[in-house]
Formats: structure tokens, C-alpha cells, sequence
């Protein structure tokens, strides 16, 4: 059967349609990657919880912990250091939230129950998203294990909030996740090399001067270490 020029024009109708078709599949994919990375960088940039960047009253002991978020920790060494800053700060939001159990009695909650919250961001979430990139590329840890962690410690902050809204005040489920974030990291700091885990040590038990105000300038880790230290109170949180 002979082909005609029609033929011909049909054959190249179709093939164009097919090569649009083909390029908008390329554009979609493209434009959902996109998205799929900005959700991502948007769900670890929450971690901060920015309301407190926008309230003019925040005093630098609050504010300085969560400040460039978009900034990691480069330095592999100080990375773990703050890891074990945040452990210290960990414990003491337990003991604050323990406190508060048998302190703070239904139904009024005469506490500040906005303390456990501003302390889990300023001193937990937002050092912990800036540390954990780094220590996770240089030492190789689980990339399961890290994101297991900071879903916990996203659970961690919901129950706080809500306790702080006193909508269902809870201090159960956040004293079960506090035990259960400092495992975690206690599994994930197992996976680095011992030489480092002793130098990062060092770094934090011996180069901070705890009896310098928290509000003075100082590495990252230090600056926790001696807001803990001095029982320092974050401002910014609403009662």
C-alpha cells in the first residue's frame, strides 16, 4: 500500500504530540522534585519554631540558640559537641517537666508551661537541625536512625504545645519521649569513631567557662551548656 502525503503529515502530527507530551512529563517531574525538596527544607526549617524570630520582646538568652537555622554547623567536632549540649539541655526540660507534674495541678495549671516549649526549640529542635546534616555526612551515621530522631523530637515539641494551650494538659507522654530522644542520640553518637567522641568531649566539658553569663557571646554549645548551668528562662513563651 503506497503512503501518501497525508500519511506522512499524520506520522509527523502524531510524533510532535508525543514529544509534547513527553516534555511536559519532563517539566512535571522537574517541578515536583522542586516542590518535594522545598517541602522538605520548609518541614526542617519548622523546627525553629519561628515565632519566636518574630516577637520583638525575645531576649538574646532565648533567641540566640535557634538563630540561623538555614546555617549548618560545619565543623564535624563542634557539630557533636552541641549533640551533647543538647542532651544536657534534654535532661532539664525533663526535670522542669517533672516538676510541673506534681506542682502544677488540673484544672488552672498555675505554671508556665510555655517554658518547656521555648526551651525544646531554642535548645533541642534548633541546634539539633543544625549539627545533625553535618555529623550525618562526615561520620556516615544511619540515615533511618537521624530521621527517626528528629521525627521524635517533632513529637516531643506537638506534645509540649499542647500541654502549653492546656487544652489536654499531658506530662506523661512527654516525659516517655524525652527518654526515648536521649536514646536515640545516645545510638546515633555509638556510630562515630571514639578518637572523635573524646576530642568533641573535651571540646564541650573543657573550653566552656559556665560562670560567664549565658547572653555572652560563646560557641553554640557552650552557650546551652551555660543557660543550663545558670537556670537561665527563655522569654518570648505565652502562659
Amino acid at each position: 500500500m503506497m503512503r501518501t502525503d497525508d500519511d506522512d503529515d499524520d506520522e509527523r502530527t502524531l510524533t510532535r504530540s508525543k514529544e509534547k507530551r513527553e516534555t511536559r512529563r519532563e517539566d512535571e517531574n522537574v517541578s515536583t522534585n522542586m516542590n518535594r525538596r522545598k517541602s522538605i527544607f520548609m518541614v526542617n526549617m519548622s523546627w525553629g519554631c519561628f515565632a519566636l524570630a518574630f516577637n520583638s520582646n525575645v531576649q538574646p538568652t532565648s533567641a540566640m540558640f535557634n538563630s540561623g537555622l538555614d546555617v549548618p554547623i560545619e565543623e564535624p567536632l563542634r557539630a557533636v559537641a552541641v549533640v551533647l549540649a543538647v542532651k544536657v539541655a534534654l535532661q532539664d526540660i525533663a526535670n522542669q517537666n517533672e516538676e510541673f507534674r506534681k506542682t502544677c495541678d488540673a484544672p488552672v495549671y498555675n505554671c508556665d508551661l510555655s517554658q518547656l516549649n521555648v526551651k525544646c526549640a531554642t535548645r533541642v529542635s534548633g541546634p539539633m537541625t543544625r549539627a545533625l546534616p553535618t555529623i550525618l555526612e562526615t561520620y556516615g551515621l544511619d540515615a533511618y536512625e537521624v530521621e527517626a530522631l528528629k521525627q521524635s523530637i517533632q513529637e516531643l515539641e506537638t506534645q509540649l504545645k499542647a500541654n502549653n494551650a492546656r487544652v489536654a494538659v499531658n506530662f506523661k507522654a512527654p516525659a516517655e519521649y524525652f527518654g526515648l530522644i536521649d536514646r536515640q542520640i545516645d545510638e546515633l553518637l555509638a556510630q562515630i569513631p571514639e578518637d572523635a567522641m573524646t576530642n568533641a568531649r573535651d571540646m564541650f566539658e573543657k573550653e566552656c567557662d559556665l560562670s560567664v553569663p549565658a547572653e555572652q557571646p560563646a560557641e553554640l554549645d557552650c552557650r546551652i551548656a551555660r543557660a543550663v548551668s545558670q537556670g537561665k528562662r527563655p522569654s518570648g513563651g505565652v502562659s
